[in-house]
Parts: C-alpha cells; sequence; structure tokens
C-alpha cells in the first residue's frame, strides 16, 4: 500500500483570467476541492447558461473524477482561481496570488491545466515559473479557438494604433480633421463641396505619409516654431486658403453676369456702376460660406493656441469668432438687399433684425468676457 507521503500530488487547475466566475456568482476565489467547484460551476451555469467558463469547470470536475477513480497512486486536486475583468497586469497578479495560495493548501508537484482558449493560457508562464505544467485540457464550447485568437489579435492592434502616437497621429488625426472640416461645411450648407474638401485633406495626409515627409519634418524640428506657433500658422494658412477658394468662386459666378460685349470701365462708367451692386451681391452669395468659414477656422487656431499659452488675447479671438459668425448672416442679407433694391426696408426686416441681434450679442459677449476678466481672477488664469 502507498504511503499519503509517498503519493503524488497533481493540481487540476480550471482558470478564468476575467473573473466571470467571481463577479456572477459572488464566490470567493480560489475554489477549492470537487464540492466547491461543482457548486460553483452549477451557479455560474445557472447565472449564464451561455458562459464558456462553467463549461470549463464542469470539464475540469469530469477530468478530476476520471483521473481519481484510475489512478490510487497518484493524489489528484482541483482548483479554480480567477483574475481580473480589467486585465492585463491586474489580472495576471491576482491569478499568481491566488495560485500561490492553492499551492500552499494543496502542495503539488505538478498541474493540469484547464483553459476554455486563447486568452487564459497567458497564465502559462506565471504557472510554469512555480511548478511543473504536465498537460493543458482545451475546452472550446460556444466559440472557435481561432476565431477568438483573431478577436485577440485584432484588438491587440486596434489598441495599439489609439495608444500609439506614432500611429494615432494618422489614424484618428486625419479623420478627426475631416469630420470637423464636414462639420464646418453643414453649419454653412456647403456639403456640395465636401468631396472637393475631404480628398484634398486625404490626398495631402497620404501624399505626406507616403513620402516619409513627416519624418523630415520631424528631423528639423528644430527651425520650426514652438507647437502653439504651428497650431497658428496652419490654422491661418488652411482659413486663408479656404477663403481664397471661396474668393475665386464668387468673383466667378460674379462674372457671369457681365455681357460678352459690356464696354471697358473708363468708356461706361454709368453702366458698371449700375451693374455694381448686382456683381457685389453674386461676388458675396457665392464666397461667403467659404470665406467666414477660413476666417473662421484661423480665428479657432489662434484661441486654441492663445489658450494652450494662457494668453488672454483668446477672449479676443472668442468674440472675432462671434463677430465672424453673424457678419454672414448680415452680408448675405445685405446682398438680397442689393439684389432686390425695391424691397422694403422696415425695423423687421431679415437685415436689420440679424443687424441687431449680431450687435447685441457681440457687445453682450465683450461686457461678459470683461467683466469676467476684472472680477474673477480664475477666469483670468
Amino acid at each position: 500500500m502507498v504511503t499519503e507521503e509517498k503519493r503524488d500530488h497533481i493540481l487540476i487547475l480550471c482558470v478564468d483570467r476575467d473573473n466571470d466566475v467571481g463577479e456572477k456568482t459572488k464566490i470567493q476565489t480560489p475554489i477549492l476541492d470537487r464540492e466547491a467547484n461543482l457548486k460553483a460551476a452549477t451557479t455560474l451555469a445557472l447565472t449564464d447558461p451561455e458562459e464558456a467558463d462553467a463549461n470549463a469547470m464542469f470539464a475540469a470536475i469530469k477530468l478530476y473524477d476520471q483521473l481519481q477513480s484510475k489512478d490510487s497512486k497518484i493524489e489528484y486536486h482541483i482548483a479554480t482561481i480567477t483574475g481580473s475583468s480589467l486585465g492585463g497586469i491586474e489580472a495576471d497578479r491576482k491569478l499568481a496570488s491566488e495560485l500561490e495560495n492553492v499551492l500552499k493548501i494543496r502542495p503539488s508537484s505538478q498541474v493540469i491545466l484547464v483553459t476554455d482558449g486563447f486568452s487564459d493560457e497567458s497564465i502559462i508562464p506565471i504557472i510554469q515559473s512555480r511548478t511543473l505544467i504536465t498537460s493543458i485540457y482545451r475546452v472550446v464550447v460556444k466559440h472557435s479557438e481561432r476565431i477568438e485568437e483573431s478577436w485577440a489579435l485584432f484588438f491587440k492592434y486596434f489598441k495599439m494604433l489609439i495608444n500609439e502616437p506614432h500611429y494615432s497621429r494618422f489614424f484618428l488625426g486625419v479623420p478627426g480633421i475631416m469630420l470637423m472640416i464636414l462639420g464646418i461645411l453643414l453649419v454653412f450648407n456647403q456639403l456640395e463641396n465636401a468631396g472637393m474638401a475631404l480628398t484634398f485633406i486625404l490626398g495631402a495626409a497620404l501624399l505626406v505619409r507616403g513620402f516619409g515627409w513627416d519624418k523630415k519634418l520631424s528631423a528639423i524640428r528644430f527651425v520650426l516654431p514652438p507647437p502653439e506657433r504651428q497650431l497658428i500658422l496652419a490654422s491661418l494658412s488652411v482659413g486663408i486658403i479656404v477663403a481664397i477658394v471661396g474668393s475665386y468662386q464668387g468673383v466667378v459666378n460674379a462674372s457671369k453676369l457681365v455681357e460678352k460685349d459690356a464696354p471697358y470701365f473708363w468708356l461706361d462708367y454709368y453702366y458698371w456702376l449700375q451693374l455694381s451692386p448686382r456683381l457685389i451681391s453674386a461676388f458675396i452669395i457665392s464666397s461667403i460660406d467659404l470665406i467666414i468659414i477660413g476666417v473662421m477656422v484661423a480665428l479657432l487656431g489662434g484661441f486654441a493656441s492663445y489658450y494652450i499659452q494662457k494668453d488672454p488675447k483668446k477672449w479676443q479671438n472668442l468674440v472675432g469668432i462671434i463677430v465672424a459668425f453673424w457678419l454672414r448672416f448680415i452680408l448675405i442679407e445685405s446682398a438680397f438687399q442689393l439684389s432686390q433694391p425695391d424691397r422694403p426696408l422696415t425695423l423687421w426686416s431679415p437685415l436689420v433684425v440679424m443687424t441687431f441681434w449680431g450687435v447685441l450679442t457681440t457687445v453682450t459677449a465683450v461686457f461678459f468676457i470683461y467683466g469676467a476678466y476684472k472680477k474673477l481672477p480664475p477666469f483670468r488664469k
């Protein structure tokens, strides 16, 4: 007869790295011995019948019963340890701690690892640093192991694209700029130009990235202005380009009103004087949206830069944005008035109403900012 001291001790270990057992059953882990594991597995299966960890625990119990009945010279133990729903280092530390507790209570020279898939096998190095793994028993229940591995790799690279600046600048920064431009165009009812604007931005980003110009620019960083100045220059450049495109569009549409055989200005200035209100109106209606967008982009870049520098000039830019916003509506109504001079101008005319609200909003913003700046130190900071 083999004595207890001479018998080998093998631990059948079930691993739940994301702690579904603990969170769904509220049972304290680690879980030792057959009856406790059977109770926990049953509770987990009743709580969530589709839970793979419950099937893994039942498989571990079945394996324990089979081995225990076959070989009486070996003492088998069964335990379930859990990690953390946070994953990563926190889960590994908890798994290591619970494994050490199990080995203190049930000393074992060997471990048979029971796992329900790819993610739980990350504990293998932790177990091997403390005891010997003689076998790994995989339980595939409601999902394919290959699919789970593919998803694990997908999320790994997805997190890398988000968290690592080297990749996030392109994969998050460029779509972010495109969405902002799309939103601005939507506000000013210029969605017909969205294709052109987004294609230009995406093409520029691909060109810079494809030829490695971003690395070359980073290599000559020492000659570039500080980041806050770069922000002002970038927004100002974009604003000027957009305003120039709007002006060109306005000139083209206004020129359509000029007759092909129109006289030169110095030959018949009266003709041009009569035509000038319609020309100005056509120019404003066709160009004002893009011009205002360009101005607001430049002002927003300046506001962001001054905000970073904690410069009070940011409030001037904020007032400028308010003025530019109302100026768009005032100029549009002025253009309609120029193109239709017979239209009566009353106190309730759109031009008068827009002018009133624009002036009122601007004056209110100026007084609010000035008063808060003088009376509230936190606002000044």
